[in-house]
């Protein structure tokens, strides 16, 4: 019992992690329809200007997370403005690619500004603590109570404020809510600014849980997907659930199938996608969508 219930507190404490990277890509998707497969390179490249900053050029700790949300937000919107906002109503396949050449453009940026260095953030309290015979990280744990303060604070502002509300509208339909005088483009690039700056916490988190380098994006971003899907694409609580649960499926997998077949964990999120898209493609949360033809 003490080790299952070690594996079921930190499968929820590792699927936390996974909700903050998550909720970043849901919130592009839930405004504009597009997967970000960039998300997890601009996490990375977050992640590194973070370590630069208060590892390398020692900022107060404060300082770093402060000015990597606020380059975040910024590149966001860059982003937005130069890459995806001329491909608006094209065919869903051309914001996709664009988004897969993007990544590929970030990581180059990474590699090109930091050589591939390996570094890892102290931005964490370390330690570990006992409960119910679970050994918890006080890093985990602060990385989950992080991880719940950005889902709340995405649940208050979609529900509570002006600007969700519209947000909310235009991911209904972009052209009615153009028809009727509200302004799309803002909208998608709110979208973006605010995803970068959770991937800019969400890069700050992995890099002080792990590591920080160059190849931190692909494995990420693999886990997120199932995470959306699992929830539902659009669905902001859907990312919660399905982070959670991604994570507990990986941990009960490392505990209990690993030690006879090895690597099992990181073949889970495929697992999990391959079942999501055969057995319920839109999600626990997400819409069921029915197009006339």
């Amino acid at each position: 019992m003490d080790t299952f219930a070690g594996a079921l507190v930190n499968g929820i404490l590792v699927g936390g992690v996974y909700v903050a990277v998550a909720l970043g890509m849901v919130m592009i998707f839930k405004a504009t329809k597009v997967v970000s497969l960039a998300h997890g390179a601009v996490l990375m490249l977050l992640a590194y200007l973070a370590w630069d900053l208060s590892d390398l050029r020692h900022f107060p700790l404060w300082g770093a997370w402060i000015l990597t949300i606020l380059v975040g937000m910024t590149v966001g919107w860059i982003l937005n403005r130069l890459f995806l906002r001329p491909v608006i109503g094209r065919p869903l396949m051309v914001p996709f690619l664009v988004c897969l050449v993007l990544a590929m453009v970030v990581r180059g940026v990474a590699l090109l500004c930091w050589q591939g260095r390996v570094g890892t953030l102290h931005s964490l309290p370390e330690g570990t603590a006992h409960i119910g015979g679970a050994s918890i990280t006080y890093a985990y744990i602060t990385a989950f109570l992080i991880s719940m303060v950005m889902f709340i604070a995405l649940v208050v502002y979609f529900r509570r404020t002006k600007m969700g509300l519209l947000m909310r509208c235009v991911a209904e339909e972009h052209n009615t809510s153009r028809s009727m005088g509200l302004d799309v483009r803002k909208v998608f690039s709110l979208s973006w600014i605010i995803a970068c700056a959770l991937a800019a916490v969400s890069g700050i988190l992995l890099g002080s849980l792990n590591v920080v380098e160059d190849a931190m994006g692909s494995p990420i971003l693999i886990r997120a997907l199932p995470a959306m899907l699992l929830g539902g694409m659009e669905s902001i609580p859907g990312a919660l659930v399905g982070g959670i649960i991604l994570g507990m499926a990986e941990v009960m997998a490392s505990t209990y199938v690993d030690p006879h077949i090895g690597g099992f964990r990181d073949l889970m999120p495929f697992i999990l996608i391959v079942a999501i898209l055969l057995i319920r493609p839109y999600g626990l949360f997400g819409e069921k969508t029915v197009e006339r033809i």
